[in-house]
């Protein structure tokens, strides 16, 4: 995504510190993230824009144009307001977001039932978000994909939770080119959901068992 690419009311993103990030607010974003996700060919990834990934690619670490493919919907912090105000002249974004309200208003707000996987780093937290998630939103059907798994079959939606770096860039990458429409990487963003109690065996049914080799 770039800075020439609108939506039918605006910008769908502009170009920040050389990274594509959202310019939409809470409802225009829902609705796009939906688009994205409902829309064939290669996945289109959405990330969150947080002071250490500025950084980051401030300071051109390993993953910079690993970023820059993505979409990325700003977080907020005070260094990002530093150098929106010093430097680009300009405010701040309006709206904020963060992968523990997003990720939940997102799922809610797909008005047909989707297949989701979920994949990272930590097996056992893996399966405790899609418990989670399935009690959020049972109309949906979930799945927790083994971060080495190869992928067959459509997935509307991917979510990484993914909190080690190296895992992290092995798991994005072996998801380019599967049948997704919109991949959202989570990063740390929803530790506090995967603390979430068994739910009971009626809740459960919507959890699916992984059919990936």
């Amino acid at each position: 995504m770039s800075k020439s690419m609108n939506s039918s009311t605006g910008p769908v993103s502009r170009t920040f510190c050389g990274l594509p990030v959202s310019a939409l607010d809470w409802n225009a974003a829902l609705a796009h993230a939906e688009e994205l996700a409902l829309a064939k060919g290669h996945p289109k990834t959405i990330a969150f824009l947080d002071d250490a990934q500025l950084l980051g690619a401030l300071l051109g670490f390993s993953r910079g144009k690993i970023l820059k493919r993505h979409m990325f919907l700003p977080v907020g912090g005070a260094f990002q307001h530093i150098l929106m105000k010093f430097f680009h002249r300009r405010p701040a974004f309006d709206a904020r977001f963060s992968p523990d309200s997003f990720i939940p208003a997102l799922l809610t707000y797909f008005a047909e039932p989707c297949r989701v996987g979920l994949i990272g780093d930590d097996k056992s937290r893996t399966e405790l978000l899609c418990t989670h998630f399935a009690r959020h939103t049972p109309w949906h059907d979930f799945v927790a994909i083994p971060s080495d798994a190869n992928l067959s079959g459509r997935l509307d939606l991917v979510i990484v939770d993914a909190t080690d770096p190296h895992v992290y860039e092995h798991i994005v990458g072996g998801l380019r080119g599967a049948d997704i429409g919109l991949v959202v990487l989570a990063g740390r963003g929803l530790r506090r959901f995967s603390k979430t109690p068994p739910v009971s065996s009626g809740l459960q049914s919507s959890v699916s068992k992984p059919s990936f080799a």
